[in-house]
C-alpha cells in the first residue's frame, strides 16, 4: 500500500508538488489531483509546472512571464522543448509575434522560474516526529471549525 500525503488547496502553483507520494485535494469541489490529474488539467507533467508558470507568468504572484504566452502556447513549447531551458535555447526557432515576445523575455525568465518555484528545502524548527498527527481532539476541532466557519466539517 502506498501512503500519500495530501495538500488541501485550489492553488495551481501547488501542482508542482504532486508526485507519486503527494496529491492535491481541492476541498471546495472535492477534486483529487494526482500526477495524471495534473497532466489532464494543465497539459504538462507536475515536474514541468514551474516551467509552465514561468512562461505564462502570474500577475497575482508578480511573475512576469512571456507576454501573450497563455496555457496553450506554454504547453506547446514544453511539449516540444521539454523545459524552460529548452524553450530558451530554442527561442530563435519560435516564429511570430509570440516568438519576439519570448526572445525579449529571455533575460528575466530565470527569475520568473525562481519566483514560481515553491521552496521545499526550508529548515523546520520542529522534527518530523513533532509534526506527526497525534490523537484527534474532536472537541477542539469542532470549536475551531465552528469559529472558522468550516461548515461542511462541523458534524
Amino acid at each position: 500500500m502506498c501512503i500519500r500525503d495530501r495538500i488541501s488547496t485550489g492553488d495551481k502553483d501547488m501542482a508542482q508538488l504532486v508526485s507519486p507520494h503527494v496529491t492535491l485535494i481541492n476541498t471546495m469541489n472535492n477534486v483529487l489531483m494526482d500526477q495524471s490529474g495534473v497532466v489532464e488539467k494543465f497539459g504538462v507533467r507536475s515536474d514541468q509546472i514551474v516551467d509552465y508558470l514561468a512562461l505564462m507568468g502570474d500577475s497575482s504572484d508578480n511573475i512576469p512571464g512571456v507576454p501573450k504566452c497563455g496555457p496553450k502556447t506554454a504547453v506547446k513549447w514544453l511539449t516540444e522543448y521539454e523545459n524552460l531551458q529548452g524553450v530558451m535555447d530554442n527561442a530563435d526557432n519560435v516564429g511570430g509575434k509570440v516568438g519576439e515576445h519570448l526572445r525579449d523575455s529571455i533575460e528575466f525568465l530565470p527569475m520568473s522560474y525562481k519566483l514560481a518555484t515553491i521552496k521545499t528545502d526550508v529548515v523546520l524548527e520542529q522534527s518530523l516526529e513533532e509534526l506527526r498527527i497525534g490523537v484527534e481532539d474532536a472537541e477542539g476541532l469542532l470549536e475551531l471549525f465552528t469559529e472558522l466557519e468550516f461548515k461542511p466539517w462541523v458534524v
